[in-house]
C-alpha cells in the first residue's frame, strides 16, 4: 500500500508491506531527498513517548535502487508524537499500487481529506476531463475550463430522464456516470411523485464555474417535456392499439381503458407547440462562432425566454473580476414553474409553464469603482453597447459612434475583449436576440439602452473648485454635461444645481442650498450613477419576470390553480482578496447562512430526527458556524452596530469598529480576529468565518450601507424623458422614510438580511439538492489541479463530513401506513397464506386492512409489526448473513421507517414490475376478447358453418353472452392473487 507522507521539509513516498506498521502516528518526520529516490532496503525507525515510556519500531521497504546497481543499505529516523484521533492515511489503489477512481465517493475504502482529493483529482487529470463525482446526494462539479464533446448532448439528457425519472431502475445511479443531469432529473422525479417544491443549491467560490452549471441545469430542467415526447413517442404506438381495442368493447372497454390509465398514466399528445421565436434579420454575422452546445438552443417560447433570462443576467449583473472573467456580481433564485398533472402515478404529466426570478444584492459599486490595474471589468453590458455596429449605436445615440471604452472615465483601458471564448460584440447580438424574444424591442429598447448611456455620461462629468469661493465646486467640462443633459432629457441648469448643491432643510418649511465642495459633488454624481443602474437592473428583471411568469405565459394558466417550482440558487461565492469592502462582507455573510442551512439539513436534523424516533446513529463531526451568524446578525452584533452608527449624528466607519473590537461578548472573542497590524489603521478589523479569517477595511461602511441619494436628485431625476430614470426615482421618492427614527429599516445590509430571510423561508419548504462548484486552479487551466488550492474549499464545503454522514445516514424514510399501502400486495400469496401457522388472526387481518377490500372498512391494526414482517420478507434476498446493526437495511423508529440508500428504489422496482405484469395480464384479456368479438361478427356477416359446434369454446355460454361479468373483476382478481408466481424470479441486488 503507498502512502505520501509530507511535512514542510520534504516528502516520503513508501510502500508499506506489513500491516502492523500502519499503527504508527506522524507529526513531524526527517526530509528524504527527493520524491522519487529509492533505497534497497530503507528501514525508517519510529520513536514515539507513551506516557512517559519510549517506544520504538521499524518499518522495512525493500525496493531496487533506481541506477538498479548493487543493493545498498539505508535507514532513516523519524521522531513521531502520538496522536490517537490521527494515522497514517491509507490510499484507494489496487495490487498494483495504481489508484483506483470511484464515481461515487462514498465507495472510497478509506475515507479522508487525501483520498477525496486525489480521487478528484485523478477523474479531473484524466485524458478525457471528468468533472462531476457523487458524494451521496451533493455533486461535486470541478470547473473544466471548456466545453466537453458530448457530454451534453440531447442523447445524454434523455439517457438520465428515461433512467431517473421515468422509469424505475434501482441501479441506475450505478450504471451513469455523475453528471448535473442526474441532479436536475432527480429533482424533477421529487416534484412529480411526491408533490414537494424542489431547490438546487449552487455554490462555490469565484470562477469555480457556478453560472454555467446553473444554465445546463435549467437547460435540462426547462426541455423535458420535449425530451418526454422523444421517449413516448417509441412506445406510444402500442399503447395506442390497446385504447383501440377497448374502444371495440363499449362500456367494457372504456372501464378497461380508464384502469390502464390509472397505473399506467394518459397517454400524451403527440402535437408539439409550434410557437417559434422570430427570426432577427439585423443580427445576421454578428454570433459567427458558438463555445455553448446546439443542444442548449431552444426553439420553443416559453423555453426560449426563460433561457435567455440568463445571457440578460449576465449581461447587466456579471463582471470580470481577478479570479474569473464572467463572476456574477449578484445572487439570484430562480424558481421554474411547471404543471403538474396525475399528480404521484407512474407517469405524471409535467410540463413548463413559466418561471420567476428574484435577484439580490447587486454590487452596483462596480459601475464606477474596479480594479484597472489586475484588469478586471465593470459590467458586462457597457462593452457589449460599445462593440455594437455603428448602425446599432446611431439608433441608440448619436454620440455613441466610433466611440470605444476609453473614451468613458468608467470604463477605462482594458486588455480583455473576450468572455468565455466570444468577443463583445457577439454577446452583444446575443443580448439583443434574448430582449427581442422577452419583447423588448424599438422604443422600449432604445430607452433602456439610453438609460445606460446616462450611467456612462455620469462619470464623465468633472469638477473643480469655483476660483470665486474655495468651498463651492463647478463642472468643469460643460460639452460633457450638454451630452448628458440631452441623453437624460433634463435641463444641463437643473443637472449642474443637484450636484453641486445640496437643500438642507431647517426647523419648520424652510430650506436653504449649501454648495459641495469637488469631492462631495463627484460622490454624489456617482450615486447617482449606481442608482440609475441599480434601477435599471430591476426593471430588466422585473420585464423578465412579466415574460416568462406563467399567471401571464401559458397558455393553460386558467386551468391551473397551483404551480409547483424547481428553484435554482445561484449564490455568490466566499470571497477573499487582499482587501475586503462591504460589498464583501455582505457577500461573506450570505455564504454564512447557506453554510448553516447546509449544515442544519444535513446534520442537525438528522441528528434530532433520529434522536427523537430512537434510532442509534454514530456522532460526526461537523463545523458549527451558529457563533459567527450570531455575531453578525445579534443584537449586539455587526449589523445592530453600524445601523447605530448610521443614525448616531457623528457617525464614523472609526467609531463602528471600536465598537465591534470593546465587545465583551464570549462570541466576539471566537469570532473576531485581532492583528498587530490592525492597530496601525484604524478602519481595519477581521472575522473567523467558516471558510477561514478574512481581513475588512471599514473605509465607507456607514455610507455604503445608508446608501444616501440626496433629495435633489431625486427631484432632478423626476424631470427627465427617459421612463426607466424617471419611474427610478419615483420608486426611490416613495422609499424614502418618513421619520429619521426608521432609517435603521432602510438601511443596505437591514434589506438585504430581509432578503435572506425570505430566501431561506423558501428553501426551507423544499426538498433541497447541493451542488459544490470547485475551481481546480487560479491560472484558468483545463485539466490541471492545484491540490492545496482544491484542499481548502473541500473543506470549507464539508464534503468529508457529508461523505460519513451519507455512509452512516438513512436517506429515505417512510410513514408505517404508506409503506403497507404501497407494497402490500408484493408480498407473496403462500407467504401471507404461511403467516397463519403463526398468526392466525394476523394473517386475515392484514389481508383485510390492506388489501383492496380497505375501502370496505378495515381494523386498527398494529402497523409497526406488520410493517417488519413484510419488509423482512420483501428484503430477504437482499439481506447478507450475520450483518451488524450499522449493516441493517432499514430501521424501525417510532412512527417511521428509515431506509438504507437503494432500497426504497428497489422496492418500488418491484412494484413497477408488478403492474407490468398485472398489465400483460389485462391487455391478454383485453385482446382475447377483443378478438373473439371480431371472430364472431365474422361468423355472422360471412353466414360460414366454421366454429359453430359450441363445444369448441371452453368458457359458458352466459360467459360467451355477457364477457363483462368477467372483466369487470379482473383487475381486482389479478392484484389480489396472481403474484404467486413472481417467487421463482426474483431480482438479486448487489449491495
Amino acid at each position: 500500500q503507498e502512502s505520501f507522507w509530507n511535512n514542510k521539509n520534504g516528502t516520503a513516498k513508501v510502500r508499506i508491506r506489513s500491516d502492523s506498521s500502519q499503527a504508527g502516528r506522524r507529526n513531524e518526520f526527517s526530509p528524504i531527498k527527493g520524491e522519487n529516490q529509492r533505497f534497497a532496503r530503507s528501514e525508517i525507525r519510529m520513536h514515539a513517548v507513551i506516557d512517559g515510556e519510549s517506544l520504538t519500531s521499524s518499518l522495512v521497504v525493500p525496493s531496487m535502487p533506481q541506477d538498479n546497481k548493487e543493493r545498498t543499505e539505508d535507514s532513516r529516523y523519524v521522531t513521531m508524537d502520538v496522536n490517537a484521533s490521527e494515522s497514517f492515511p491509507l490510499q484507494c489503489v489496487d495490487d498494483d499500487g495504481k489508484l483506483v477512481t470511484y464515481a461515487d465517493m462514498r465507495d472510497l475504502p478509506y475515507l479522508h481529506e487525501a483520498s477525496i482529493l486525489y480521487n478528484l483529482k485523478a477523474r479531473y487529470e484524466s485524458k478525457t476531463i471528468i468533472p462531476y463525482t457523487r458524494t451521496g446526494d451533493i455533486l461535486v462539479a470541478v470547473n473544466p475550463y471548456q466545453w466537453i464533446d458530448g457530454l451534453y448532448a440531447e442523447k445524454c439528457r434523455l439517457k438520465y430522464a428515461e433512467n431517473l425519472v421515468w422509469k424505475v431502475n434501482p441501479k441506475a445511479l450505478a450504471e451513469l456516470p455523475p453528471h448535473l443531469y442526474e441532479t436536475s432529473s432527480k429533482a424533477l422525479k421529487g416534484l412529480t411523485m411526491d408533490g414537494k417544491d424542489q431547490s438546487i443549491l449552487v455554490s462555490g467560490e469565484s470562477g469555480a464555474g457556478k453560472t454555467v452549471s446553473v444554465k445546463i441545469l435549467m437547460s435540462h430542467l426547462a426541455t423535458f417535456h420535449e425530451l418526454k415526447e422523444a421517449y413516448v413517442s417509441r412506445h406510444l404506438d402500442e399503447r395506442e392499439n390497446l385504447q383501440d381495442e377497448c374502444q371495440n368493447l363499449g362500456t367494457l372497454g372504456k372501464f378497461l381503458s380508464w384502469m390502464s390509465q390509472l397505473i399506467f398514466g394518459q397517454i400524451p399528445s403527440r402535437a408539439k407547440d409550434e410557437t417559434k421565436i422570430d427570426d432577427i434579420k439585423a443580427l445576421e454575422g454578428l454570433v459567427e462562432e458558438e463555445t455553448e452546445p446546439d443542444e442548449m438552443n431552444q426553439t420553443n417560447l416559453i423555453v426560449q425566454r426563460v433561457l435567455d433570462s440568463n445571457p440578460l443576467l449576465e449581461a447587466f449583473g456579471n463582471g470580470k473580476t481577478i479570479k474569473n472573467d464572467n463572476s456574477s456580481r449578484f445572487s439570484k433564485f430562480v424558481k421554474l414553474q411547471f404543471h403538474v398533472e396525475y399528480l404521484g402515478r407512474a407517469n405524471p404529466s409535467c410540463n413548463i409553464a413559466g418561471s420567476l426570478c428574484d435577484t439580490y444584492l447587486l454590487e452596483k459599486s462596480r459601475v464606477v469603482r474596479h480594479n484597472h490595474e489586475m484588469n478586471e471589468r465593470t459590467f458586462h453590458i457597457f462593452y457589449q453597447l460599445l462593440s455594437a455596429p455603428d448602425s446599432h449605436k446611431a439608433d441608440i445615440w448619436h454620440h455613441l459612434e466610433g466611440k470605444d471604452s476609453n473614451w468613458f472615465k468608467y470604463l477605462g483601458y482594458h486588455t480583455s475583449h473576450k468572455i468565455e471564448g466570444l468577443t463583445d460584440r457577439q454577446h452583444w447580438g446575443k443580448t439583443i436576440s434574448a430582449l427581442h424574444s422577452l419583447g423588448i424591442k424599438g422604443k422600449e429598447l432604445k430607452t433602456l439602452f439610453q438609460a445606460v448611456c446616462a450611467v456612462l455620461q455620469l462619470g464623465n462629468i468633472s469638477f473643480d473648485t469655483n476660483p470665486s469661493n474655495a468651498e463651492e465646486s463647478i463642472i468643469s467640462n460643460t460639452d460633457e454635461l450638454d451630452l448628458l443633459s440631452e441623453v437624460l432629457g433634463i435641463p444641463g441648469s437643473d443637472i449642474a444645481q443637484a450636484l453641486t448643491f445640496k437643500t438642507m432643510h431647517v426647523i419648520g418649511e424652510d430650506s436653504i442650498s449649501i454648495p459641495q465642495n469637488s469631492s462631495a459633488a463627484k460622490s454624489t454624481c456617482d450615486a447617482f450613477a449606481k442608482e440609475i443602474y441599480s434601477r435599471i437592473f430591476n426593471w430588466l428583471v422585473s420585464a423578465i419576470n412579466d415574460a416568462t411568469c406563467a399567471t401571464k405565459n401559458y397558455e393553460n394558466a386558467g386551468e391551473v390553480s397551483k404551480y409547483h417550482h424547481i428553484g435554482i440558487l445561484d449564490i455568490f461565492g466566499f470571497e477573499c482578496f487582499e482587501t475586503n469592502h462591504f460589498e464583501q462582507l455582505l457577500i461573506n455573510h450570505a455564504n454564512e447562512r447557506l453554510q448553516m442551512m447546509f449544515t442544519e439539513s444535513v446534520f442537525k436534523s438528522v441528528y434530532e430526527e433520529y434522536k427523537s424516533e430512537g434510532v442509534y446513529f454514530e456522532d460526526i463531526e461537523f463545523v458549527d458556524n451558529r457563533e459567527v451568524l450570531n455575531f453578525i446578525e445579534g443584537r449586539m452584533g455587526l449589523m445592530s452596530v453600524l445601523n447605530e452608527e448610521c443614525i448616531r449624528p457623528r457617525g464614523c466607519d472609526t467609531g463602528f469598529v471600536n465598537k465591534i473590537n470593546s465587545s465583551k461578548s464570549n462570541s466576539s472573542k471566537s469570532v473576531l480576529v485581532f492583528k498587530k497590524s490592525y492597530h496601525l489603521n484604524p478602519t481595519m478589523f477581521g472575522i473567523n468565518h467558516f471558510a477561514g479569517p478574512v481581513d475588512y477595511d471599514a473605509t465607507d461602511f456607514v455610507n455604503k450601507n445608508m446608501d444616501a441619494l440626496p433629495d435633489d436628485i431625486i427631484k432632478c431625476g423626476l424631470k427627465s424623458s427617459n421612463k426607466i430614470v424617471h419611474s427610478a426615482m419615483v420608486e426611490r421618492q416613495n422609499e424614502k422614510p418618513k421619520r429619521k427614527g426608521a432609517l435603521i429599516t432602510y438601511t443596505i445590509w437591514t434589506k438585504f438580511r430581509k432578503q435572506l430571510d425570505s430566501l431561506f423561508s423558501q428553501l426551507s419548504e423544499t426538498r433541497e439538492w447541493y451542488v459544490r462548484c470547485i475551481n481546480p486552479n487560479k491560472v484558468k487551466e483545463a485539466g490541471f489541479m492545484d491540490e492545496v488550492y482544491t484542499l481548502s474549499q473541500l473543506q470549507h464545503a464539508g464534503i468529508l463530513s457529508a461523505l460519513k454522514m451519507s455512509r452512516a445516514a438513512f436517506p429515505n424514510r417512510s410513514s408505517f401506513s404508506f409503506a403497507l399501502d404501497r407494497f402490500w400486495f408484493l408480498a407473496d400469496h403462500d407467504f401471507l397464506q404461511a403467516m397463519e401457522v403463526d398468526l392466525s388472526e394476523g394473517t386475515k387481518n392484514l389481508q383485510k386492512g390492506y388489501s383492496v377490500w380497505k375501502m370496505l372498512g378495515g381494523k386498527k391494526l398494529d402497523e409497526r409489526r406488520d410493517v417488519k414482517i413484510l419488509l423482512d420478507h420483501l428484503l430477504k434476498p437482499l439481506q447478507l448473513p450475520n450483518v451488524s446493526n450499522d449493516s441493517q437495511l432499514y430501521v424501525l423508529g417510532k412512527s417511521r421507517i428509515y431506509f438504507r440508500e437503494g432500497i426504497l428504489e428497489y422496492l418500488e422496482s418491484k412494484r413497477a414490475e408488478s403492474y407490468e405484469r398485472c398489465a400483460t395480464k389485462i391487455q391478454a384479456c383485453i385482446r382475447g376478447a377483443s378478438a373473439r368479438n371480431l371472430y364472431g361478427n365474422l361468423k355472422e356477416t360471412k353466414k360460414t358453418q366454421i366454429g359453430r359446434n359450441n363445444k369448441c369454446f371452453w368458457m359458458p355460454t352466459f360467459i360467451r353472452k355477457h364477457p363483462h361479468v368477467l372483466f369487470v373483476f379482473m383487475p381486482l382478481f389479478l392484484m389480489r392473487f396472481d403474484f404467486g408466481f413472481r417467487s421463482s424470479n426474483k431480482m438479486q441486488l448487489e449491495y
